[in-house]
Order: C-alpha cells, then sequence, then structure tokens
C-alpha cells in the first residue's frame, strides 16, 4: 500500500495536446487560387506545423507547391524511395510491393482501403480521426489469395500533416492507394523541412471496437499520469490507479481486473468503505515443471486414475509433456495458456486456436478458487484447471474447443467474482486493464458475463497496459 493516494490538488492532467491540420486549413490548402494552395506549412491556433519553413530538396531550398507535390508522386510511381521530414519524424516511403515485408503502411485514399483490408466503419472512422492513429487491420482474403500471402494483419495509418496530405492528393492520379512506411533503410530522394523550431505529434496505436477504443501505444496522455502510475509497484495495481483517476472513481467501489500477456495478472478492489486497495487473489501459483502438474492432480480425488488414462491413451503427449522444460516469470492465466498447450501437446498456442477459430462456444473448465472463510488474499486452484483440461482430451474434445474453452471459462470466472464481491462488500463499477483485453473474443466473452448493470470502465487517454 502507498502512504496516500494522488488527489487533484496535488497532480493536474491538464495539457495541451497537439493536433494535424483542421478543416480550415485544409479547406486554404486544397482550394486553387488560394494564397495558401499547396501550402504543406500552413497552421493556426487550432492545429499544428512547422514554423517558418521550407523544404531542402536535391541540395536546394524550395517553397511548398503543387509542382513539387507532383514531381514526388512521379518519382514514388517510378519505384523510387522518398526519405521525409515529417512532423511525425523522419521515414521512407515507397510504392506497395510485397506486403509479407512490410509492418506499417499509409493509406493514401481511403476510399479505397477495403482492397487491401476488411473495412469496419468504427476503424475508418478512428483512422481519419483529430488524433490520426494508427490501427492494425485484418487483410481480406481476396487480397490474399490473389498475391498469394500469408500475412493475417497490417498496421495502416493516415496522413497526419499536410505534406502527407498533399502528397496522397498526387497520387490519386496514379491509383497508388498505399505506401510503404520504413524508419530505417536506403533511399533515393530526401525531402527535408528547413525551419525555426522541431515539431512532434505523436502517432497513437489504436484498438478499434463498435462501441469503444482502446489506447495500445501512446505517448500523447497527459504525463501526470506516469506520477499516478508509479505510485505502486505491481503493475496491476499501478494500472489500476490511472483507471481510477481518469475517470474520477475515488468516490466509487471498483472491482479491477487485470489480464496480460506480458505481465502478472492482478484482480484487486478499491473502496473508501475499506480506506483504500485490496487483493481479491493472491499472485497466481506457476509450477516449475509438468512433473510437478502430473504429480499434483494425482494427489486429488480421482486425479490418478485420470493420469494414468492419459499416460495411457496418450503415451506420445504424455512423454512429450513430462521431458519438456518450463520457466515463466510472470503469474498470470495466459501463462497458464502456454502450460496447457505443453501438457496437452497442441499444435497451437491457445490464443492462436481461439483467433483462427469461428467457434461459438467452448468446453467448460474449472476456474475456481480454493475454499476459504476470506473474501480477498485467496489462492487460484490452478490443478483442478489443468485436471479439467486433459479430462476433456480423454473424451475426444477437439483442440480448438478446449482453447476456446481456455478463454470463456475464465470470462465466466470474471463474472462470477464480479457477483460475489459485490454480494459482500458492494460494487458500483468494473474496470478492466491489460492487454488481454484487446483480443477481440476476450474482451466480447468478459463484457458478455457482466450480467448485471455494472458501469465497465477502461483507460481515457492512458495505454490499456504500460
Amino acid at each position: 500500500m502507498v502512504k496516500e493516494l494522488p488527489n487533484k490538488s496535488s497532480i493536474s492532467l491538464f495539457e495541451e495536446k497537439k493536433i494535424p491540420f483542421c478543416q480550415t486549413c485544409l479547406k486554404e490548402v486544397e482550394e486553387e487560387g488560394n494564397k495558401e494552395y499547396y501550402n504543406a506549412f500552413k497552421s493556426c491556433k487550432n492545429c499544428t506545423g512547422f514554423e517558418e519553413a521550407k523544404f531542402i530538396f536535391e541540395k536546394k531550398e524550395i517553397a511548398s507547391n503543387k509542382i513539387l507535390f507532383e514531381k514526388l508522386a512521379l518519382l514514388i510511381n517510378e519505384d523510387k524511395k522518398i526519405k521525409i521530414k515529417t512532423l511525425s519524424g523522419i521515414f521512407i516511403f515507397s510504392k506497395l510491393k510485397n506486403i509479407e515485408n512490410s509492418s506499417k503502411l499509409l493509406v493514401t485514399n481511403l476510399k479505397n482501403i477495403n482492397t487491401l483490408v476488411i473495412e469496419k466503419k468504427a476503424e475508418i472512422e478512428v483512422l481519419s480521426s483529430v488524433e490520426k492513429p494508427s490501427i492494425d487491420f485484418e487483410i481480406n482474403e481476396s487480397y490474399k489469395q490473389k498475391n498469394s500471402i500469408k500475412k493475417e494483419k497490417i498496421n495502416i495509418r493516415f496522413s497526419n500533416d499536410l505534406t502527407l496530405f498533399l502528397l496522397s492528393k498526387e497520387l490519386e492520379k496514379y491509383e497508388i492507394n498505399f505506401l510503404n512506411i520504413e524508419e530505417n533503410g536506403e533511399f533515393d530522394y530526401f525531402l527535408d523541412v528547413k525551419c525555426k523550431k522541431d515539431i512532434y505529434i505523436d502517432i497513437p496505436k489504436i484498438k478499434c471496437f463498435d462501441n469503444k477504443k482502446l489506447i495500445l501505444e501512446s505517448n500523447s496522455y497527459p504525463k501526470k499520469l506516469d506520477l499516478v502510475f508509479e505510485k505502486f509497484k505491481e503493475k496491476n495495481k499501478a494500472q489500476f490507479m490511472t483507471v481510477l483517476w481518469e475517470n474520477n472513481l475515488f468516490k466509487e467501489s471498483i472491482l479491477n481486473f487485470y489480464i496480460s500477456c506480458k505481465n502478472s495478472d492482478g484482480i484487486s478492489y478499491y473502496s473508501e468503505k475499506i480506506d483504500g486497495l485490496v487483493d481479491i487473489i493472491e499472485p497466481l501459483y506457476i509450477p516449475n515443471s509438468i512433473k510437478e502438474i502430473f504429480e499434483g492432480i494425482e494427489n486429488k480425488p480421482s486425479g490418478k486414475k485420470l493420469i494414468s488414462s492419459y499416460k495411457e491413451k496418450f503415451p506420445q503427449d504424455y512423454k512429450i509433456a513430462l521431458n519438456s522444460s518450463i520457466s515463466f516469470s510472470n503469474n498470470s492465466f495466459y501463462t497458464y495458456f502456454q502450460i496447457a498447450k505443453v501438457v496437452l501437446n497442441f499444435k497451437n498456442e491457445i490464443l492462436e486456436n481461439v483467433t483462427k477459430s469461428s467457434l461459438e462456444k467452448g468446453s467448460k473448465l474449472d476456474y475456481k478458487l480454493l475454499d476459504s472463510k476470506k473474501i480477498f488474499h485467496r489462492k487460484f486452484d490452478y490443478l483442478a484447471l489443468f485436471k479439467t483440461a486433459i479430462s476433456l482430451k480423454l473424451k475426444g474434445v477437439d483442440e480448438r474447443i478446449i482453447s476456446l474453452g481456455f478463454m470463456e471459462s475464465l470470462a465466466n470466472f470474471i463474472g462470477k467474482e464480479i457477483e460475489n464481491i459485490n454480494s459482500v462488500y458492494g460494487i458500483t463499477g468494473v474496470s478492466l486493464c491489460g492487454d488481454m483485453f484487446t483480443n477481440d473474443k476476450f474482451n466480447f466473452l468478459v463484457e458478455k458475463s457482466i450480467t448485471k448493470s455494472f458501469k465497465i470502465y477502461y483507460n481515457k487517454e492512458f495505454v490499456i497496459q504500460k
């Protein structure tokens, strides 16, 4: 516990935001005959741009004009790589050739984005919003088959300064809808900017859902939130604190679930009724070996018979599992997913099975806490989880159905814990943080499991997992 919680008098979250071009400036820049026509450095009190700037191209100082952007578009069409100084840094842009070798793209024509990726209204709206974030899109099947590629997703962003916007307008003439983005590498030409003062505009990375958006990567949040985060050493509590602060919940009773693929998990309860913050469960126990799991199950009722049957029916799987070494540093449910792949000798990771599957229902697995009179600091019965998983495999249940069961049953466990804590202490809301909640299926299942009308809170401007 910390000595005291941050309060409004000690921390202010106000911070001036830098945004790309506004609609007023854009209208002037696009209007032929206007003195600002094709001026990539146009800005006003509402938006940000390079001050007192000029381009430097082919070692010559040059003003921003249509002829320059026509030339740049022509060079790109001729397969030249152009290094460009933008408001968000210096990048190398080129015509998209092999998406397998690409990690980031600039969409130059939003109307044709569906030629490459699956178009979702919410994602398109966010992509072109004021923040101009980047989003991981699913590549459509038509493009994958036509170009014989295996890549599933690609990160895409839209023009977030007038230089890229005006270049995109000229690229429409050549029907170039996407540009490859590289941060380093060889290039043919450099469009530099000489200016009074360099300005940086962040490009946040966003995950879109139909009813919300979650921030995956960003430097745009108020930096005072870092002070809030640093109040706790444990990341699950630190993240919870930022949710409480951003949503002004210090007068509420909130149950938080921090479920992560990269850090240790935590379930915490905050309320003025208990004068602060307390753990619902102790850190999840992670076994040191598969042998420890098998021996632990054998000590449970009917466990010896179960392991004997598993060894007899799947001798190769049992042998491979037993001889596999495991070493995980994070006490998380995701770690249990990884261990389960070894125990059951699955071909794929559990999350991969869930993501690629169109199944609607998974098998039920035991997610439960050990019997205790306490409501706080309880222990999770991890052996019961693996015991039911082995039992399902013995029954011939498909790997994909068991995989979905791991995720679906975890979501149901979250729903039951919410009801349990609410019945004893009372809850006014539920907060969810950690990168597992950026998984579409898991997010849907968890929100579905919250049967009562509790308000669900996420981070607003802060990243969902720092």
